[in-house]
Parts: structure tokens; sequence; C-alpha cells
């Protein structure tokens, strides 16, 4: 019994392993073509427009209040916490 208890552990261990790497490596590719749709983008002169309420996340990335920055950036855009991390450390660096 202890044996079969040991091997389901053991199996679920290396399942959560593999579906976390799996994970990094969709982020990875996904990072890389949103890079890519960016430049695209750029070259083609297509803005996209921000939303409204965005000068106030510009305004508290300036405080240097991230954490409410990405707390509004989620109430404008309806983003989950991940994507408004990453929205906001990207305006941060637009922002210099």
């Amino acid at each position: 019994m202890d044996i079969l208890v040991m091997l389901v552990v053991v199996l679920l261990v290396l399942n959560w392993i593999s579906a976390s790497g799996h994970r990094r490596t969709q982020q990875r590719a996904l990072d890389k073509l949103q890079t890519k749709l960016d430049l695209v983008m750029a070259q083609l002169g297509v803005v996209v427009p921000e939303p409204e309420g965005i000068a106030d996340v510009d305004a508290l990335i300036r405080a240097d209040r991230k954490v409410e920055a990405v707390k509004r950036y989620r109430e404008i855009t309806g983003d989950g916490l991940v994507e408004a991390k990453t929205a906001v450390d990207r305006r941060e660096q637009s922002l210099g």
C-alpha cells in the first residue's frame, strides 16, 4: 500500500514538473510572437488606441507606485494580474 501511495505521489510530481515546463515554453513563445507583432505594427505605422484612463497608470508609474498602477491597469482593461503586470512593466520601460 505504501508503495502504491509513493508511486502516485511520484507520478503527480512528474506530471506537475512536465506541465510547468510546458507553460514556460508556451509563455516564451507567446512573448516572442508579441515582440514580432509589435515590430510589424510599428513598421506599418499601426497605432492601437490606448484605453481611457491610461494616463492614471502612467502617473502611478512615475510616482513609483507600481502595485497601484497594476491594479488601475486591471480596472481599466479587465486583464488578469500577469498580463497587467507585464503591460505596466512595458509602459515603465517606454516611459524611461
